[in-house]
């Protein structure tokens, strides 16, 4: 079972993730989060995986960044990285994120 928490503070979509994140319900938080980007034309997104465990090998973050590269825009995961494979960056915690994207 996937939680997830969405918020727009400061120009930056954050996603915060909790639970476990498997091929079974990866595309609810897809779907939710496609639709906010595209409505809203968000350039900037960071997922808070702090509190996920990945079960299986999912499109969500590839995904996400695509769709953000489209809009002239950058992602980031904060959080526990370690097991996240891919070409994603990657920062501490969300304050981070906001410095290293330059909107705070």
């Amino acid at each position: 079972m996937i939680d997830y928490n969405v918020e727009f503070n400061k120009g930056v979509l954050f996603v915060r993730l909790c639970g476990v994140l498997n091929n079974l319900n990866y595309k609810d938080v897809e779907e939710d989060v496609f639709e906010i980007i595209k409505d809203g034309g968000i350039k900037y997104l960071v997922f808070n995986v702090d509190d996920l465990d990945l079960e299986d090998d999912v499109d969500l973050f590839k995904n996400c960044d695509r769709l953000v590269k489209e809009n002239n825009g950058r992602m980031l995961l904060c959080g526990n990285s370690e097991m996240y494979a891919g070409n994603f960056e990657f920062t501490s915690d969300e304050l981070s994120a906001l410095k290293i994207l330059s909107v705070c």
